[in-house]
């Protein structure tokens, strides 16, 4: 004989209703930061076109402050900005150094200035002399940086017939006499500085100063500036008090200065 098993129906147990609506409530508050989670990578992605390759953040105006020598469209052409430069991706360094290789700009700073323009501000170098070889003119900063041809200011004294090998503007005036005269005439006392006329260097050790009122500074080269220029000062403040002037002071050694004869 046979024994037969009977499977009984399973049986249903019954929620409690509290579960079932907790269970629907974890469902929903899923499916909504799902959806939330969406929004922001929908914003995210919106955001990142808008900033980086649609056109509304592309350069279209460029401001230049603080140039008087050039023209804006000059400084605009050095900066090199195509018309396709994303503003956040513009890379501002490079800007301000090709900016910089203008030979009047001693420094250039970037700005950008949302939605689409950058402003470019400019600190020029100042003329301060006039450099004169044979007929050609140049202007030159006090370090000797070549800034144009020509005349850029008036009533600028004149570096006569330096040594040079060649002069081109942005570059500076490298050759040993010029360089030494110029760190001599730059150590002068600004009052006397301001009453050169004329600078001579036709050699390094023979660099010499032409006064407005015609007395020739016979300085030497550019060593012992302090001790020179002290005693320099000193005998020109003597000559005023005694209201006389001299054909020129000797002060090649400091410690023995020489005076021409009195002009009359």
């Amino acid at each position: 004989m046979t024994a037969k098993t009977t499977k009984s129906a399973p049986r249903r147990v019954a929620t409690d209703p509290r579960i079932s609506r907790r269970r629907r409530a974890v469902s929903r508050s899923r499916r909504k930061r799902i959806l939330i989670r969406l929004a922001i990578v929908a914003a995210l992605g919106g955001l990142v076109w808008v900033a980086f390759f649609s056109p509304v953040l592309l350069v279209r105006d460029i401001e230049v402050v603080g140039s008087e020598h050039m023209t804006p469209d000059e400084v605009a052409a050095a900066a090199a900005i195509g018309a396709d430069q994303n503003l956040l991706l513009l890379a501002t360094e490079g800007v301000e150094s090709r900016v910089e290789s203008l030979p009047w700009v001693a420094d250039a700073s970037v700005e950008r200035m949302l939605p689409g323009s950058i402003r470019i501000r400019i600190e020029e170098r100042t003329p301060a002399m006039i450099l004169s070889l044979g007929a050609a003119r140049w202007t030159i900063d006090a370090t000797g940086h070549v800034l144009t041809s020509g005349k850029a200011a008036r009533g600028l004294p004149v570096f006569a017939n330096p040594q040079l090998e060649e002069v081109e503007p942005g570059k500076a005036l490298s050759t040993p006499e010029s360089t030494g005269a110029l760190s001599a005439w730059r150590s002068l006392p600004e009052e006397l500085r301001d009453q050169v006329t004329t600078l001579f260097a036709p050699t390094v050790e023979r660099v010499s100063f032409a006064l407005a009122d015609g007395t020739l500074i016979r300085y030497g080269a550019a060593e012992d500036l302090e001790a020179k220029n002290e005693v320099l000062t000193t005998i020109i403040e003597r000559l005023a008090g005694e209201g006389t002037t001299v054909e020129y002071i000797d002060v090649r050694v400091p410690t023995a200065p020489a005076l021409g004869p009195e002009r009359h």
